[in-house]
């Protein structure tokens, strides 16, 4: 009799462990369940939202018909920066890093405060400030160290170069390759960094509502924390199948026949 309970144990435990599909399909819409609340809000354009932090590293490129006024703004005035407009990983080996009082200093204009100004409000700073040096000038501005770190329950976690200026959630988890089925998807974290500290926005993947949301987006140097779900502890999940219940099963009704 003890065996026999013993084996049911494992069986409900087996059967409890499973992970129900619906906690693995992202944006289903909840919004008609009694008991749902919409904690998003509408969102507003990333490239606004994300303000320039101490260590950050921005390319500001001069263009000017003359070539020999450009070359004095200009860290590397050559054929291969305008090669690689729009590539951060080569503009970083010429760009400004902010300090860590907030400045960069600029040749022939000196240092220039850039802290918590977004990369639209640091382009009409330096407009202002060039005018007053060149006649007709064009700029080209960008922030050349925006990545997002993704960690926990991904397929790859890494560090990921952000290929354009705003990123979604999913196209960021899509560089790690997607969340594991261990992954907890109602409950995914950003840790995000900023001059007044970290704070920390959770999300849930699973919710439509999310979609749109000023959460929806991810900020260059994001972190993403994607936890694991219980069943992970034990095992079970992914390898798991009806055909393990159905064979723990079979082995008891054999097991209690031979008696």
């Amino acid at each position: 009799m003890k065996f026999e309970k013993i084996v049911l144990l494992i069986l409900l435990f087996s059967i409890v462990s499973c992970i129900p599909q619906k906690r693995t399909i992202y944006m289903q819409d909840v919004s008609n369940k009694k008991s749902y609340v919409n904690l998003y809000t509408k969102a507003v354009e990333v490239i606004d939202a994300y303000t320039i932090q101490s260590r950050d590293y921005i390319y500001i490129r001069v263009l000017t018909p003359d070539e020999a006024v450009a070359s004095l703004y200009n860290l590397d005035a050559g054929q291969m920066a305008m090669n690689t407009l729009g590539d951060p990983a080569s503009l970083k080996f010429q760009s400004y890093q902010v300090s860590d009082d907030g400045e960069i200093d600029f040749p022939y204009v000196g240092k220039v405060n850039v802290i918590d100004l977004t990369l639209k409000e640091v382009k009409v700073k330096m407009q202002e400030i060039l005018k007053k040096h060149i006649d007709t000038f064009t700029l080209h501005i960008q922030l050349t160290n925006a990545q997002v770190t993704i960690l926990g329950e991904v397929n790859t976690p890494g560090q990921y170069n952000m290929n354009k200026d705003q990123i979604t959630i999913f196209e960021a988890i899509s560089l790690a390759g997607d969340l594991t089925i261990y992954g907890k998807r109602k409950r995914v974290r950003i840790i995000r960094p900023s001059s007044d500290g970290t704070k920390t926005i959770k999300v849930d993947l699973t919710d439509l509502n999310l979609v749109d949301s000023q959460n929806y987006y991810i900020q260059p140097n994001d972190l993403i924390y994607v936890e694991p779900i219980k069943a992970k502890m034990f095992g079970f999940g992914e390898t798991f199948s009806l055909g393990i219940v159905t064979s723990l099963i079979s082995f008891f009704l054999l097991a209690n026949s031979l008696k």
